[in-house]
């Protein structure tokens, strides 16, 4: 429900994210909910590489799944929210809803888990502590 999320990120879908018929391509709801991720964390005055580089707080995505309601077209302005974040020991989930800008309806709903990754082992890691508290809305 639109009124559970506690931060938007706006998308203007392009031409090059729809299939032929003009309706957003499934996979590029990935590309959205990252996007989303991104911002949000740069609105706590992080951005994903300077955590990666600079704070040794890497993530990498794990698994997504998606609910699919309505289609987003060709030009249409949408809202990808959050309404909830559950941080763990290495892993969080984080649930993504996508609604058109000034829309109730749900087009999307997606919750994807990312871990925390250690780049030099190529393997998960628990979450850092900086990690953890930025994912506190």
């Amino acid at each position: 429900m639109r009124s559970d999320c506690f931060f938007f990120c706006p998308v203007r879908v392009r031409f090059g994210e729809v299939d032929g018929q003009g309706i957003v391509y499934n996979g590029n709801y990935a590309v959205y909910s990252d996007l989303a991720l991104e911002e949000f964390l740069r609105s706590k005055g992080y951005s994903c590489r300077m955590l990666a580089e600079k704070y040794d707080s890497d993530i990498c995505h794990r698994k997504a799944t998606y609910d699919f309601y309505s289609s987003a077209f060709e030009g249409d302005d949408l809202e990808v929210g959050i309404s909830n974040i559950h941080v763990g020991n290495k892993s969080f989930t984080i649930t993504f809803e996508i609604y058109r800008k000034g829309e109730d309806e749900l087009l999307v709903r997606c919750e994807s888990v990312y871990v925390g990754y250690d780049v030099e082992n190529r393997a998960s890691r628990p979450i850092t502590d900086l990690m953890r508290s930025l994912l506190t809305p």
